[in-house]
């Protein structure tokens, strides 16, 4: 019996656990009646119904289908699912899974959380990363159901990290728009000195304010003790230390709580500079309170964010500001990480060099923004492919091309949103002479003519996103899959990706704000999707086949073979469909067939 037949979502579980099997439940009417709380408690908070909101959240949480749901994700579709916490703890059986979303309930309690050290990308020194085990994170994904709605609703309109619908490019292009006015501005590059480890925890949880049962749970989360591996202690054993600040990076709920500690920070600047800034100090072109406002902009991604401001002293004031606000939440600014600087210095944000430069001698516009991908990331990157490289010496030229194809595109694709073409013509120098080093090692029997034949081919024709290009220097590559068929691949330049203009998201919008016509634009134009995901997804008009619900910038989708290739399907178009992660799960396994992605053109 699936969940769709059972009605409501009633918590009485007495007859459901002879009945319900794992296999068999409906995960699409599941999402979809999840879904559908969630708007209304969006909708409740930006109309100001505090106690509508609490009530909707308490029976959410109390649903199965958000128990169902919470389970599903953690076990399914996370990529640590197989990771365990302190208890050694994997849940993989179909039958553990159910039993486990039966009996999930945020009951105030957390077991301590296995801590472990992973390298800084570009750098000697370690963080720490907490793991959970697998029924707190479920408990985490349960509360994080309910609490995401309520705070999307009343998020400030610049911040832009772990947000559903928002991106890295939505904060560079914020930041374009604040230094694009044609004059030299002031720009506090800030850092929190470990954010999410210093956070207050009474600070937090008044902030969050929301009913008893959850701040409880979410106590419980913050206050679970941290050991390394794991744990050889009694159940009950309470010897494992209390955490007395911070919260533990890895659990499914920390990036929602340390948006809610940093939640305010550009609001409280503004009514700063509006209701303190002398206006001896400064007078802008619109001396009143609004302009004085407008003048300071504060973009934040996660804990890493910027002050910017046409005059320094104001700068000044609003950093002094900046130190008092977050003390009270227990942080405090990274005094050897951050800078004050004038923008036609220049200065790195979240991987990209943005720089205030004169475009000549024009009267009324004499500066220009210039944002190219900063010279760390890219050395970072030609590292990496250097690595994959060198352990590929016995590879075929089709295994190297399809690991370094996706790590080029997606690089590509992110540094696309700026003046990246002089960039990549000079990566692109440096990818070929690393491959041709490859090719030419290989193979010392035969004439060097020979050999650039075969890896690459003469008078090469290439399509690359619908367009041709002609190329005699392409690494190219060729297999025999079943029944003999030859399935060929190229790597292609990074030039190839054309750089583009992003626009950045309008005000508070949300994906739980129902305007499906918006998010439909976004996530044919931003979404970093394939040109085979997109063409799909306008066929379908942006809706799953399965539940029939439209897809969100940020959702989680596969490509389908409506027929299986098992039944003998095709590849083509015709055959193929764009499917919710939860629906593509559920028709696998009624069609037992394999998930088959092309590759991105």
């Amino acid at each position: 019996m699936g969940c769709a037949s059972l009605g409501s979502c009633d918590p009485n579980m007495s007859k459901l656990s002879i009945n319900l099997a794992w296999n068999s439940i409906r995960w699409a009417e599941v999402r979809s009646r999840v879904l559908r709380m969630q708007l209304r408690i969006f909708k409740a908070k930006r109309s100001g119904l505090n106690k509508t909101v609490a009530g909707l959240q308490i029976r959410l949480i109390n649903s199965l289908d958000a128990r169902l749901l919470s389970v599903l994700q953690v076990t399914t579709y996370n990529r640590g699912r197989k990771t365990a916490g302190v208890d050694g703890i994997v849940v993989m059986k179909p039958e553990v899974k159910l039993a486990m979303a039966l009996g999930l309930s945020l009951d105030g309690k957390a077991h301590p959380i296995r801590r472990v050290w992973i390298p800084k990308p570009g750098k000697l020194e370690k963080r720490p990363l907490g793991i959970p085990t697998i029924m707190d994170r479920a408990k985490q994904q349960l509360a994080l159901l309910a609490l995401e709605p309520e705070w999307e609703a009343g998020f400030e309109p610049n911040s832009y990290g772990f947000r559903k619908g928002r991106s890295c490019h939505d904060a560079i292009e914020a930041i374009f728009l604040n230094i694009s006015k044609g004059r030299p501005k002031y720009v506090f590059d800030a850092d929190i000195r470990q954010c999410f480890d210093r956070i207050n925890h009474d600070a937090l949880l008044n902030k969050l304010n929301t009913f008893p049962q959850m701040e409880r749970q979410v106590r419980a989360w913050l206050k679970a003790g941290i050991m390394e591996g794991f744990s050889k202690l009694p159940k009950d054993d309470t010897s494992v230390p209390e955490n007395v600040m911070g919260t533990p990076q890895g659990g499914v709920i920390s990036p929602l709580l340390a948006n809610v500690a940093l939640h305010g920070l550009e609001t409280n600047l503004k009514e700063f500079c509006a209701r303190r800034v002398s206006t001896n100090v400064y007078k802008p072109k619109s001396n009143n309170a609004a302009g004085r406002a407008k003048a300071c902009g504060v973009i934040r991604y996660a804990d890493d964010f910027v002050i910017i401001h046409e005059n320094k002293q104001v700068m000044e004031l609003c950093i002094a500001e900046t130190k008092r606000w977050l003390a009270e939440i227990g942080l405090e600014i990274s005094e050897e990480k951050s800078r004050l600087i004038d923008d036609r210095e220049g200065f790195k944000f979240l991987g990209f060099r943005i720089t205030l430069v004169r475009r000549g001698r024009h009267p009324k516009h004499p500066y220009k923004v210039k944002i190219i991908p900063a010279k760390e990331n890219c050395l970072r990157f030609l590292d990496k492919i250097r690595l994959v490289i060198r352990k590929a010496k016995a590879w075929s030229s089709y295994n190297l091309i399809k690991i370094l194809r996706p790590i080029l595109l997606g690089w590509a694709n992110y540094y696309s949103f700026c003046e990246c073409k002089k960039v990549f013509v000079k990566l692109d120098h440096a990818i070929f002479g690393m491959l041709r080093a490859w090719v030419f090692r290989r193979d010392h029997q035969r004439g060097r003519l020979k050999v650039k034949e075969k890896y690459f081919p003469m008078g090469g024709t290439y399509l690359f996103r619908g367009k041709t290009y002609k190329d005699n220097w392409i690494l190219c590559g060729q297999t025999k899959m079943n029944k003999g068929k030859v399935v060929k691949i190229f790597l292609p330049r990074l030039f190839w990706v054309k750089s583009s203009k992003f626009v950045k998201i309008s005000g508070d919008k949300s994906p739980y704000d129902g305007d499906y016509l918006y998010w439909e634009k976004r996530l044919a134009k931003y979404s970093g999707l394939s040109n085979v995901i997109l063409k799909l997804l306008k066929k379908q008009d942006f809706k799953c086949n399965i539940c029939k619900a439209r897809f969100m910038l940020g959702e989680r989708m596969e490509i389908d073979h409506i027929i299986p290739k098992s039944r003998g399907g095709s590849d083509g178009y015709d055959n193929l469909q764009v499917l919710h992660k939860v629906c593509h799960v559920a028709k696998t396994r009624d069609d037992s067939s394999l998930i088959i992605i092309p590759d991105p053109d």
